[in-house]
């Protein structure tokens, strides 16, 4: 009976270590080998017409980013664009159901904006781990309904139409750092942010720094992410 357990028991070890790794372990260790600094890239306010060309983007140059997507743009238009994420490893975080003011709604709006959108999400990709208020407006009230972590980033003023695809890039090049999380904007017609991504991952990766989202980011920097705070890199949050 003990040379039966001590084979049985032998048996589970030798199976635990042959687990199968996950796609994402795979890549992460794929991305250490290659890259010794990392930034997150993620995206508010889509899906729209201009996320197939984000994607593009970030297939060509092996990059995963997080997308925060506006809850009443997910549906059966946009389905292809979100699932197609996903496939690529990309991850789809909220970003509220109207893009209001947060702190300026009810207890109750407040968790209708972030459960509506949650419950669209979950229609295509999994559960939401991240949550970005608009206008980066929060309160109290929003960190105790809210169950998802706070993401922030480092923005060149994308979202604004006079500011240029070049300054975009000079801005987002300024603002590399290991560990950073860029914010940027895949709404309609914001080709600028896509020209300057397109230029700034080859430029980037060529000094040692690989794109990944923000998932990836926290388990490469072996951080792990508290309620209450919003983070802007994987070590620096904001109460």
């Amino acid at each position: 009976m003990k040379q039966l357990f001590y084979a049985a028991a032998l048996l589970a070890i030798t199976l635990a270590g042959c687990t199968p790794k996950s796609a994402q372990d795979k890549r992460i260790e794929e991305l250490t080998k290659c890259y010794d600094k990392f930034i997150a890239l993620t995206f508010d306010d889509g899906p729209s017409t201009l996320t197939p060309k984000i994607l593009d983007i970030l297939e060509e140059y092996n990059a995963t980013a997080t997308f925060f997507v506006i809850g009443n743009q997910v549906d059966s238009t946009t389905e292809p664009i979100i699932r197609r994420a996903v496939s690529m490893g990309c991850e789809i975080a909220n970003h509220s159901f109207t893009h209001p003011y947060m702190s300026k709604l009810s207890p109750e709006e407040q968790i209708a904006e972030a459960q509506k959108t949650t419950s669209a999400i979950e229609q295509y990709a999994p559960t939401p781990k991240y949550f970005r208020p608009p206008y980066m407006d929060a309160d109290e009230i929003t960190h105790s309904v809210v169950p998802q972590i706070f993401i922030g980033g480092h923005c060149p003023s994308d979202w604004d139409s006079n500011v240029s695809a070049e300054e975009r890039y000079e801005g987002l090049l300024e603002r590399a750092k290991d560990g950073v999380i860029f914010l940027l904007h895949d709404f309609k017609d914001n080709i600028g942010t896509a020209e300057a991504l397109a230029r700034v991952l080859p430029t980037l990766q060529a000094q040692g720094y690989g794109f990944v989202s923000v998932s990836e980011l926290f388990t490469i920097k072996n951080v792990t992410p508290q309620k209450g705070i919003i983070y802007r890199s994987a070590d620096t949050a904001e109460k």
